[in-house]
């Protein structure tokens, strides 16, 4: 059977921006262009149908609830769509509509995988809290082209889906005629936005938990510079563009704004947001100068991202004017300034290959920084300093100064990290572990056991389980299940590998005799599966990066978040806890800490959020690989003081208000096994001043009644976060 592995990539025609940009004849000429999707991502027999198109990544589902109407799936396999890109742009083609929002997702996807290194996961099913339930694994993101009747789309945690609305024009806006349908699926910067989302809560899923003004308006800032900067990517509308600007970025133009039609048909002038200005009352078009207030003033997670994406983008102007002040000086004669009149199209050329050059790495930057922040209650001025140390971690030469851009860029519009008193690049960079603890040499031999038993647990898990049986403080049912929860872990492991590789899945020539044997014994197989589960377990699961099955990946990621957990919660490594400023004993005053149910005598529970693996190529072509890993402690939060000492003091309180989370993200080098980098929240869990910001912080919103957000305060259980954010506002 042919897999397609050959084969050259899928290209698929999307609209470029929305299909406003084809009712206007200037920008007719690039109102289409052609993407490319790697045919292995999906790994599909071109000889069957690709209907939905449903894949190994994303399953599109066309049911128009209001009309109770299933459209016809379109099949991207079809030989004739093949030959020709896939279906022509066609507003009126719901089977477009469905390679629309797929041909973007998937090229949104890509972004990721290849600044991260490794597959890109969803955020897995959460059935926790139903007795015997757990987290299940989520292959596919759905998405529904035509879900709502509304001006509306969105992301959605609870059904892990993109829901994407339809709606009539209104009277005497702009963008498409009175009473003619708006499709949100139709526009290029609304389903990468609401994928970035969905890919930034599988990374993240804190992310959604609303702890401090930055959190969300985090999440929509990132959707908004993947869409901006996709936009560079598509040559035949960056040359239209430079041509119109003549070079100069900074002027008013399609690259910097985002979804066009849908903010003009609500109203919002040119484009629901522009990353350089804004149109005044007078419908003239300025530049927004940098505030270093601004932050004070903005109110709600699109203002205050707003800003975040007004940095990102001023950053990316200056690295782009340091790369093309050669080019101006050779066209101007040494003058730098231009002659009058049209760019030579040599000049366009080059220049637009310096912003496409500029827009990927800035776009780079910004994706891998997301792995050098604290897994909760992130800020801007976190996500500042995860860029610069992971870029500074990859690039030890910064030719361009792109990271002082960042630093300059951010600075101009007040966003300040916390608990840095001198800014440079230098002091911008997350401490090693040397630099937090206080006395290391106090600490060494821990240091120098957990690297030895990090070496072990990664590359050699079914060890490190056998050495954690032996542990005297897992003799209850609790402990029990811990442990024998790892090797069902494993064995989920052995299973989603033989289902991924099938007969490839190689133990020992004499366990494959028997697994291919029709007639074996029933021992014979639970002695292959045995085998099978030893060889696996023998072997480090994380080192396939991109060439990881995703479910294997998801179960690997889980089995190493628990080995890690018994790593971090032995006898022995108290010290190193204490460093990491982790709990490692709930004080008689902190009762409204959670306690571990594993760990005997009321020990603080340990969330190992993820155990992940990144991997960059360096400039010298040299793979650099290292381990992430995050880990989270909680502690109930009350609204009123009196109730939260009460609790703390083990007193009636009654029911929480809110979850009050610490982070800790440890980055740990793939050869050495050292942990690198320290990245965390101010405090601890123990410390009352940084709850106090958190329960200030949520007082404050649900004062306001204007504050979409207000319900998911109140009602922490409810998980539709992006829904009311997007609610006439993408």
């Amino acid at each position: 059977m042919s897999t397609g592995l050959a084969a050259p990539p899928r290209k698929l025609r999307i609209f470029a921006f929305d299909p406003s940009l084809g009712r206007r004849h200037e920008t007719l000429p690039i109102n289409e262009v052609t993407v490319s999707i790697p045919w292995e991502m999906e790994r599909i027999d071109p000889g069957k149908p690709f209907l939905g198109p449903a894949g190994r990544y994303l399953e599109v589902i066309d049911y128009d609830p209001s009309l109770e109407l299933f459209y016809a799936p379109v099949d991207l396999n079809d030989p004739r769509l093949l030959a020709d890109g896939g279906l022509r742009p066609a507003e009126w083609d719901p089977q477009f509509h469905q390679q629309m929002t797929y041909a973007v997702a998937m090229n949104t996807i890509i972004q990721f995988e290849r600044a991260l290194g490794r597959v890109a996961l969803w955020a897995p099913q959460d059935f926790r809290n139903v007795p015997g339930g757990d987290e299940e694994f989520v292959a596919c993101l759905r998405i529904y082209p035509h879900a709502l009747r509304d001006a509306n789309a969105y992301y959605s945690p609870v059904k892990k889906a993109l829901l994407f609305g339809y709606f009539p024009a209104g009277h005497g806006q702009r963008g498409a005629p009175e009473g003619s349908i708006v499709f949100t699926c139709l526009s290029h910067d609304i389903i990468a936005h609401e994928t970035t989302h969905a890919l930034l809560d599988g990374m993240h899923p804190r992310f959604n938990e609303a702890s401090n003004p930055d959190v969300l308006a985090l999440h929509e800032a990132f959707a908004d510079i993947v869409a901006i900067f996709q936009h560079f990517s598509f040559d035949e509308v960056l040359k239209d563009q430079i041509a119109r600007t003549r070079g100069n970025l900074e002027q008013q133009s399609l690259l910097g704004q985002l979804a066009q039609e849908f903010g003009q048909v609500l109203g919002r002038g040119r484009a629901l947001r522009d990353a350089l200005g804004e149109s005044g009352e007078d419908g003239v078009w300025r530049p927004r100068e940098p505030n270093p207030r601004a932050l004070e003033e903005a109110e709600g997670p699109h203002a205050r991202g707003a800003i975040l994406v007004a940095a990102v983008f001023r950053a990316f102007l200056s690295i782009y004017r340091s790369r093309i002040v050669d080019l101006l000086r050779i066209a101007s004669g040494g003058t730098g300034v231009l002659a009058e009149g049209e760019l030579h199209p040599d000049l366009v050329n080059r220049l637009a290959r310096e912003a496409a050059k500029s827009a990927d790495h800035v776009l780079q930057m910004c994706i891998r920084g997301l792995d050098y922040v604290p897994p909760v209650n992130v800020t801007f001025g976190d996500y500042l300093r995860g860029i610069i140390t992971a870029d500074a971690d990859l690039y030890a030469d910064d030719e361009h100064n792109y990271r002082v851009a960042f630093l300059e860029a951010f600075l101009a519009w007040g966003i300040v990290p916390r608990n840095v008193k001198i800014m440079s690049v230098e002091t911008m960079l997350w401490p090693m572990l040397e630099d937090v603890a206080a006395d290391y040499n106090a600490v060494a031999p821990e240091v120098r056991m957990m690297i030895e038993r990090l070496a072990l647990m990664l590359q050699a898990p079914e060890e490190m389980i056998r050495q954690l049986r032996q542990r005297t403080d897992f003799d209850d049912h609790y402990g029990r299940d811990y442990l024998d929860g790892l090797k069902a872990k494993g064995q989920q492991i052995v299973a989603a590998m033989a289902d991924a590789m099938a007969d490839r899945l190689d133990p020992t020539p004499a366990a494959r005799t028997e697994v291919a044997t029709a007639g074996a014994t029933q021992p014979a197989r639970r002695r292959s599966r045995s085998q099978t589960l030893s060889q696996v377990l023998s072997r480090n699961l994380l080192q396939l990066g991109l060439d990881a099955d995703r479910r294997v990946e998801w179960l690997a990621r889980r089995l190493y978040g628990q080995l890690f957990w018994g790593m971090m919660t032995e006898p022995g490594t108290e010290g190193l806890r204490k460093v990491l400023r982790i709990c490692t004993e709930i004080s008689p005053k902190k009762q409204t800490v959670h306690k571990s149910r594993t760990l005997a005598n009321g020990k603080p529970a340990l969330e190992v959020h993820s155990v992940r693996m990144a991997t960059r190529t360096n400039p010298r072509g040299v793979v650099e690989a290292e381990y992430v890993v995050e880990l989270i402690q909680t502690r109930d939060g009350y609204f009123d003081a009196d109730q939260q000492q009460s609790a703390d003091e083990g007193g009636e309180s009654g029911k929480a208000g809110f979850k009050f989370r610490w982070g800790c993200t440890l980055l740990i080098n793939a050869e050495t096994f050292q942990i690198r980098r320290v990245i965390q929240n101010p405090g601890s869990i123990e410390d009352d001043a940084e709850l106090g910001r958190v329960r200030d912080f949520m007082l404050g919103r649900a004062d306001r009644e204007d504050d979409a957000f207000t319900d998911s305060i109140t009602d922490p259980e409810d998980g539709e976060t992006f829904a009311r954010l997007h609610i006439h506002g993408m």
